[in-house]
């Protein structure tokens, strides 16, 4: 198996100084027309990829946002990672996306990888139904938004249906239609969106 290309393979193939290298990728502005344009040709001619690991330990944040759902056979949660994924190109930033199978203590190990891979944030439809995993990766200081579920007394932003108003909407809507005798089937009563629902309704 070949050997990956490094910078100094670069700057000893172009006859330059790591440094040098390193402005001609982050700073181009700051290097000669002639020197950048040698660089940039022995970097094409090696197929030199600059190391983003390297360049977020150096920084101290990482180029990545993660999505972690419960569940990505729900194409409720497709949609989620899909529209994520979008904002996050638009942004520069690409998706880690994982799924907690609707397991706490699942979600509690990817929070914890999150915090050591040091990412920009945290998209999250959260399983403990009382926070704790959020409330110990809150303490790392990333950013995180909740989806889907609400949890309260848990700082952050949350991006949620109004499920009241939702169950309300779905029985007038019936009623309108004539029915009366109206049936709820949903999902387990312990989850928070279910109850909601129903109290809507």
């Amino acid at each position: 198996m070949a050997r990956m290309v490094g910078i100094k393979d670069v700057a000893r193939q172009a006859g330059v100084s790591v440094g040098t290298v390193s402005n001609v990728i982050n700073r181009p502005e700051a290097v000669a027309e002639e020197t950048r344009a040698r660089v940039l040709s022995v970097i094409e001619r090696l197929g030199y990829v600059r190391s983003e690991s390297a360049r977020q330990l150096r920084a101290g944040r990482s180029r990545i946002v993660a999505v972690l759902v419960p569940d990505m056979s729900n194409p409720f949660y497709v949609d989620v990672a899909a529209g994520a994924e979008r904002a996050a190109r638009a942004a520069g930033l690409g998706v880690m996306l994982c799924t907690s199978a609707g397991d706490p203590s699942e979600e509690a190990e990817y929070l914890s990888l999150f915090a050591e891979q040091r990412v920009r944030g945290v998209l999250v439809a959260p399983v403990d139904p009382e926070g704790g995993n959020l409330g110990v990766f809150g303490r790392h200081g990333i950013p995180f938004v909740t989806a889907d579920r609400t949890l309260p007394g848990t700082p952050g932003c949350s991006v949620s249906v109004d499920d009241v108003a939702g169950g309300a909407l779905a029985v007038r809507h019936l009623v309108d239609l004539g029915h009366r005798d109206i049936a709820y089937v949903g999902a387990p009563a312990h989850l928070a969106q279910c109850r909601d629902r129903i109290a809507g309704a």
